[in-house]
């Protein structure tokens, strides 16, 4: 694997998003720092892309893609539940149920750290696997 393809969909209105994207957002770019400088990675090209969403695809918001696989399907025990986002509400002016992971039962409105760290680290095993 020469290199890993991060993706972050958010919603965003006027250069705005809610409260548990921003969280998100500042894990990630925490997370990749992380990995480039970790010897993991070596010789592996990090590229980021951020991708903003309009209201009209607020479902898909707070997605992380790595290599076109969602996060949650490379953590073992996580799955994709819907919360709601009072931020969200706020921007939108109607009650929104966003994403959020259910990781053994614990929920996470925002994606932390080591759960991006995590699974690039399993998309590397499935690399080597393979």
């Amino acid at each position: 694997m020469d290199k890993i393809q991060i993706e972050w969909k958010h919603y965003d209105k006027e250069g705005n998003t809610c409260n548990r994207c921003n969280t998100t957002g500042t894990a990630l770019i925490e997370a990749i720092g992380a990995m480039k400088v970790d010897s993991h990675f070596a010789g592996i090209k990090i590229e980021f892309k951020e991708t903003k969403l309009s209201e009209d695809n607020l479902s898909d918001s707070n997605i992380i893609l790595l290599n076109g696989t969602p996060l949650e399907i490379l953590l073992k025990d996580t799955k994709v539940v819907n919360t709601p986002c009072k931020s969200c509400c706020e921007m939108v002016g109607s009650d929104v149920d966003c994403r959020a992971l259910d990781c053994q039962g614990q929920i996470f409105e925002d994606i932390p750290q080591n759960f991006i760290y995590q699974a690039a680290m399993k998309l590397l095993e499935k690399e080597v696997k393979v």
